[in-house]
C-alpha cells in the first residue's frame, strides 16, 4: 500500500509540473554527479488575513506548512543560490525573486527586487537573501519573512560590483570589481572595510575578478581573461592558478565544502570542476539534466543549476562521494 501510494504522489508530482525525484536512475560512480530534484516552480506559499506570509519555521526560510496556493512556473531562471533546502532564484522571464523550498515543493515571491540575468544572489547563514543589481549599483537584504532588511547605493570606493560572496561565517560581504581587478570588503551596513587587489609573487596584479566565492581561509577569483581561477589569501595574495589550458570562455564560479571550484564554461555550455592542479572534471549540460545551464550553486555536496530554456532547477548530489 506505501508502494502505491508513493508511486501516485510521484505520478501526480510529474503531471503537476512539482519537484520530482529521478525515476531508476542509474547509481552514479565516484566523482559523478546524482540527479536528486528536479523543480519547474512550486506552489505560492500560505498567506494570512491581510496579506501576511506564516513565520518561517527555525532554520528555514519558508512557512512549516505545504503551500496552498496556486502552481507557479519559472519562465528562464538565471542567478540562483542554494543553502540546505533553501533556494533563491532570479526569474529573469518575469524579472521576479523568488525564494523556494526544495524539498517542500512551496515558493514564495520576494517583493522588491526587480531582477535581470546579470542579478547575483547569496544565502547567508540565517537564510537572508543578499541580491546585488550590477547595472544600478543597487544592494538589497531580505529576511526569511521577506521584509527588506537593507538597502544601500553602492559608493565609487567599490568600483563596478559584478559578484558577490560572503565570508565569516556571513559577517563578510565581498564585492568582485569587474572594471578594477580586485574586490571590496564589507561588514555592517554601509561599512566598507577594506579593497583588495590580488596580485602574484613579485607584485603583478592578475588581469580580472570577475566572479568569486569564498572559501574558508581563500577567495577563489573567476578570471575571464586568462580563463583560470586563482585561489587568493584573504591578504591579496596568490596561492594558486586552477584550470589554465582547461577553460576556455569561463563566466561563473561556485565552491563546494571541499573547496572545489565549479565554473560554467561557456565555451561549450559545460560545468568543469577543479581542485588542484591535475584533478579537472567536466559535465555536459545533459548530464546534469538541463538543456542549457544558466547558473550554478552548491552548497555542501550538492550542485544546482538553472535552464533558462526549460524553465527548470536540477539538484544534483555528489553525497556518494567518501572524500575529496
Amino acid at each position: 500500500m506505501v508502494t502505491l501510494q508513493r508511486r501516485a504522489f510521484l505520478a501526480a508530482a510529474c503531471l503537476s509540473g512539482c519537484a520530482t525525484e529521478p525515476a531508476n536512475e542509474p547509481v552514479a560512480r565516484p566523482g559523478q554527479p546524482q540527479r536528486w530534484r528536479t523543480l519547474q516552480g512550486g506552489f505560492l506559499a500560505p498567506a494570512l488575513p491581510g496579506g501576511l506570509q506564516m513565520p518561517p519555521r527555525p532554520g528555514v526560510g519558508l512557512p512549516p506548512m505545504a503551500g496552498n496556493g496556486m502552481f507557479v512556473r519559472w519562465n528562464s531562471p538565471a542567478g540562483i543560490a542554494l543553502r540546505g533546502n533553501d533556494l533563491l532564484l532570479a526569474d529573469a522571464g518575469s524579472g521576479r525573486l523568488w525564494r523556494a523550498d526544495a524539498m517542500g515543493n512551496q515558493i514564495s515571491a520576494i517583493q522588491g527586487a526587480a531582477v535581470n540575468r546579470q542579478t547575483a544572489l547569496a544565502l547567508g547563514p540565517d537564510l537572508s537573501a543578499w541580491v546585488l543589481d550590477p547595472a544600478t549599483r543597487q544592494l538589497l537584504r531580505f529576511g526569511r519573512d521577506g521584509l527588506l532588511l537593507q538597502s544601500q547605493r553602492l559608493a565609487a570606493a567599490a568600483g563596478a560590483p559584478v559578484s558577490l560572496a560572503l565570508a565569516d561565517g556571513g559577517l563578510t560581504l565581498l564585492l568582485a570589481d569587474g572594471v578594477g581587478a580586485s574586490w571590496t570588503e564589507l561588514r555592517g551596513v554601509g561599512g566598507i572595510a577594506r579593497s583588495i587587489a590580488p596580485q602574484r609573487e613579485g607584485g603583478l596584479r592578475i588581469s580580472g575578478v570577475d566572479a568569486l566565492a569564498a572559501g574558508i581561509e581563500s577567495v577563489f577569483v573567476l578570471d575571464q581573461l586568462l580563463a583560470v581561477v586563482h585561489q587568493v589569501s584573504r591578504e591579496g595574495q596568490v596561492r594558486h592558478t586552477l584550470g589554465l589550458g582547461d577553460l576556455k570562455q569561463p563566466v561563473a564560479l561556485a565552491i563546494d565544502r571541499l573547496e572545489r571550484c565549479y565554473v560554467l564554461d561557456a565555451f561549450d555550455g559545460s560545468i568543469v570542476r577543479l581542485r588542484g592542479a591535475d584533478t579537472v572534471q567536466r559535465w555536459t549540460a545533459a548530464e546534469l539534466g538541463v538543456q542549457q545551464v544558466g547558473g550554478l550553486a552548491v552548497d555542501g555536496l550538492t550542485l544546482a543549476v538553472s535552464d533558462p530554456i526549460s524553465g527548470m532547477v536540477v539538484l544534483n548530489t555528489f553525497a556518494h562521494e567518501a572524500g575529496p
